[in-house]
């Protein structure tokens, strides 16, 4: 039968999702523990790759077993073998052709900056940082004009293996937060660093380094130079995947 999972992980101490020759990859650890519970190696296939220090809430992944367990055993199972920092949420039985990354309506990401003086041992690897002002109103007019479907060339890192640069993603919000502010992006698909490339815009836009329109002149230009520097990976979380249903 196929199952379907739910994982929860903090990605500091991972090199990313994916299996590496070196490195603690959070593919890994989580094939290992499947392997303990059921009896025999498994592959297991996400809705995406995270990278390196990006953590998740609903990252969603599928496998194959013979091995009968109930939901609860499964999830309970798991999280008996799983290191501390990688968890499983939830568990249900889909049908055998069911794909995590090709039946994803939406992903749904959030990056967060912590805005203050003082750094917050409480949140340190979860939030990017900076001791400037950030007037979130100009960064969330700023960020509406890659709102649609459009070529994010500008926004893929050096290394990004998609065949295509289009995407369609119609979310993009910044609000704020109290001492905190968050940028929602909901969409299709993603381009390797691409929200982080453009919360590093952002930030710049927001403390007034750049002007108003740089994200959308950037867009347009269609190149890497042209955008803001990638923001630290510590404030990107995968918050959910959606499929039809729902």
């Amino acid at each position: 039968m196929r199952w379907r999972l739910v994982l929860e992980y903090d990605g500091r101490d991972f090199i990313g999702w994916g299996l590496q020759p070196k490195g603690r990859s959070i593919q890994g650890v989580v094939e290992q523990a499947l392997e303990s519970l059921l009896g025999h190696p498994t592959r297991v296939r996400a809705s995406g790759r995270t990278d390196t220090g990006v953590h998740a809430l609903g990252q969603v992944i599928t496998l194959d077993t013979g091995v009968s367990r109930s939901p609860k055993a499964m999830v309970s199972g798991m999280n008996h073998h799983l290191p501390l920092d990688v968890a499983c949420v939830a568990a249900d039985v889909v049908p055998d052709d069911w794909d995590p990354r090709w039946q994803s309506r939406e992903k749904h990401y959030r990056y967060v900056w912590l805005r203050r003086l003082a750094r917050s041992p409480l949140r340190q690897d979860r939030v990017y940082h900076v001791t400037c002002a950030l007037d979130v109103d100009r960064m969330n007019r700023a960020v509406q004009a890659l709102a649609g479907t459009h070529d994010f060339t500008t926004f893929r890192a050096s290394g990004c293996g998609a065949k295509s640069t289009v995407r369609t993603i119609p979310f993009w919000a910044v609000t704020d937060h109290g001492d905190e502010v968050h940028l929602d992006v909901r969409g299709n698909g993603f381009l390797r660093h691409m929200i982080r490339i453009v919360a590093g815009t952002l930030t710049d836009i927001g403390r007034g380094a750049e002007p108003e329109d740089l994200l959308e002149t950037a867009l347009l230009a269609r190149d890497r130079d042209v955008a803001g520097p990638t923001a630290p990976a510590c404030g990107l979380t995968l918050m959910s995947v959606l499929y039809d249903g729902d």
